[in-house]
């Protein structure tokens, strides 16, 4: 690296070990990601820097075209029509935005499969980065439904009748890092090294609540067997913000989108390390506190630990379904089938389209993401309408 390289990334740098350095000693990671994601003026997302799509640093599913929110309109139908019954707006809440692509297209896929939805939702983005809320206001800038900007206090307020779409965004959720140091569990912080740089550094114990929830996760104290230095970490901030999303819903259904695996594979012996990657030009990297503030965070979700705080915080859950095979009961095989016969696309445009679509259904690329559907308590059967078409796990 030149050494003009060296000065622009210890500038970059520098606001996180001016960070470190007020603080009264080292840090929880749980801080230190939220920083490096949300800070308004140098994180990832807080101030505006992700890049979405195939030029940014990852590829999403919205960015591969409409097909996916068109499809994903299919799934919400039936839980529009459950719905229904009752007089009043239904109301589409996505939580973290990004740049506004997925409701812009999921608008037009519902209008195109059912118009007249249209005169009776709202659509809420839940977004506290006023460079990303700037972003997706001129993405939506002339939506066919009133798009409304909320807080999740203000939701709260006026809780909804509807559906809430978190579309990559558990995974963005800060989490806690942890080892086994002589045969104990201890959280892993973020300290400055003797040249005053961003290093890791073993902490004490894990309070008695974390042993127990990752007992739950397999996880028993001791290691069960694991080596002194395996790590890993777990979410503390989920089950505050499944009873946050709760709160802000009435009656209807939460779908989070995004990577994720079981307990059982999580944390088995041999997935020393855990989940975290830093993600910057599509490429990842494990050096989490480099360049901090440009590069995307990201964990896998524990779709164990979702379903074991679900019902503490007022849902139901409902299951689980890998997307890619939940885009071919969809519909997509037909998209995909349509690409492959003579049409007004060139056929270039129609290759390329193609690959667009089977990276949706790719298990190894966004096909692998999973759908977590969860449903309000608020309702108990018979009254309660069932939403999820035949293909969901009962």
């Amino acid at each position: 690296m030149s050494s003009g390289g060296v000065v622009v990334e210890q500038q970059q740098s520098s606001w996180l070990v001016q960070r470190l350095q007020a603080s009264a000693g080292p840090q929880s990671f749980v801080a230190v990601m939220d920083w490096l994601l949300n800070d308004p003026a140098y994180g990832y997302y807080g101030s505006g820097q992700v890049r979405f799509g195939s030029g940014g640093d990852f590829v999403t599913a919205p960015s591969q075209g409409p097909v996916f929110a068109e499809l994903l309109a299919r799934q919400f139908r039936p839980c529009l029509d459950a719905l229904a019954a009752e007089s009043g707006p239904l109301t589409l809440i996505e939580w973290g935005p990004g740049d506004g692509q997925l409701m812009r297209d999921l608008i037009a896929g519902i209008g195109a499969e059912s118009p007249a939805w249209l005169d009776r939702l709202e659509l809420v983005l839940v977004e506290s980065s006023p460079a990303l809320q700037a972003r997706q206001r001129q993405t939506l800038a002339g939506s066919a439904v009133p798009v409304h900007w909320c807080s999740p206090q203000q939701l709260a307020a006026e809780p909804r009748r509807g559906l809430i779409v978190a579309h990559e965004l558990l995974d963005a959720l800060p989490v806690q890092r942890f080892g086994l140091q002589n045969g104990n569990w201890h959280e892993w912080l973020v300290g400055l090294d003797g040249q005053q740089q961003p290093c890791w550094e073993v902490g004490a114990g894990l309070a008695p609540a974390v042993l127990e929830q990752l007992e739950q996760l397999g996880l028993p104290p001791g290691g069960g067997g694991r080596p002194d230095g395996w790590s890993s970490e777990w979410c503390p901030a989920l089950g505050p913000w499944l009873e946050q999303a709760r709160a802000c819903l009435r009656q209807g259904w939460l779908l989070a989108i995004d990577y994720a695996m079981p307990a059982s594979r999580y944390y088995a012996p041999s997935r020393d390390g855990g989940t975290l990657l830093a993600c910057r030009e599509q490429r990842t990297s494990t050096e989490l506190l480099r360049d901090p503030g440009r590069m995307d965070l990201t964990a896998h979700v524990c779709t164990t630990l979702v379903e074991q705080l679900a019902a503490a915080a007022g849902w139901r859950w409902q299951g689980a379904a890998l997307q890619g095979e939940v885009l071919l009961q969809l519909g997509l095989a037909q998209e995909i089938t349509a690409l492959s016969e003579p049409g007004p696309l060139a056929l270039a445009d129609r290759l390329s389209r193609r690959e667009q679509l089977l990276r949706l259904v790719d298990p190894h690329l966004l096909g692998g993401f999973w759908w977590l559907l969860l449903e309000s308590d608020s309702a108990t059967p018979p009254q309660r309408p069932a939403c999820p078409p035949a293909w969901w796990p009962s």
